[in-house]
């Protein structure tokens, strides 16, 4: 049973800049957008090298633990990832969507020296289309 969430180190500095400046209250909250847009991209990276992971029970709001699991059930294609003995699997695919959705804001904002309010506005503006990845973080809370 997973009992800690690991947060990849390689963004602990865009981590914090986030938390910060206010932009997310919590570690917790940017890697849950994170997740979800790196879901909605596709974009699942695994990683080796952790910061200091947050305890499993920080991601105990519905939202998030519905967020954790429905992004496990469609990767895998699979309701039965929602049993306990597939939570490793769950925080797992998380993490790795997490470190995914790190990559593209650090790409598609950091590296681009754009603030960082602004930035995330633009590239929630620019995942429009018939659903904004707001829409879908939106729809899984809704599970």
């Amino acid at each position: 049973m997973a009992t800690r969430v690991r947060r990849p180190a390689e963004f602990e500095e865009i981590l914090s800049e986030l938390r910060d400046e206010g932009i997310f209250p919590t570690f917790k909250d940017a890697l849950v957008f994170a997740a979800a847009l790196g879901f909605r991209r596709g974009n699942r990276k695994s990683f080796q090298k952790s910061s200091e992971p947050i305890d499993i029970e920080i991601f105990r709001g519905d939202f998030d633990r519905a967020i954790m699991s429905m992004i496990a059930i469609e990767e895998n294609s699979d309701s039965k990832m929602l049993a306990p003995s597939n939570e490793a699997e769950r925080v797992l695919c998380f993490e790795e969507y997490a470190n995914g959705g790190l990559e593209i804001m650090k790409r598609e904002i950091s590296d681009g020296k754009q603030d960082w309010q602004e930035g995330l506005l633009s590239l929630i503006h620019r995942e429009q289309s018939d659903q904004t990845i707001l829409d879908d973080i939106t729809e899984l809370a809704k599970f």
